[in-house]
């Protein structure tokens, strides 16, 4: 696990990489929606990666139990959502497009979805025992 510092740098990942697009489309370097979708989900990886790496401010064995029910159903929710989406683009195109779905794209819903199951089971966790 990462020390809890890692967390700013995680959060600078998120603004940095929709930036950096924008000044590329300002500097007209030629770079296409397909490039530029690949490189903010990618820094958004990187930066919800991060997050889920980082310790919390107290790791005890019930955060580690969450943070493995997370990734196990993160990692459902991944599988859930592919076949969305090449359903969707079969319906739309007739056939599954392989540039639809990306590594960038698929490292950035896993850790997404990782990150948003954690969040909802310590949310709940505190709803049923308030301190």
């Amino acid at each position: 696990m990462l020390d809890r510092r890692w967390r700013k740098l995680a959060f600078l990942f998120f603004p940095v990489s929709v930036l950096l697009v924008i000044a590329m489309a300002i500097l007209r370097t030629g770079i296409d929606p397909d490039q530029a979708a690949e490189i903010i989900y990618l820094g958004w990886a990187c930066g919800l990666t991060l997050l889920n790496l980082s310790k919390e401010k107290v790791e005890d064995e019930m955060i580690k139990t969450f943070r493995l029910q997370a990734f196990h159903t993160g990692f459902f929710w991944l599988m859930c959502g592919l076949v969305a989406v090449l359903a969707v683009n079969y319906y739309r195109y007739g056939s599954i497009h392989a540039e639809a779905v990306s590594a960038g794209m698929v490292l950035f819903l896993l850790n997404l979805y990782v990150w948003a199951a954690f969040e909802y089971q310590k949310w709940r966790s505190n709803e049923q025992n308030p301190s």
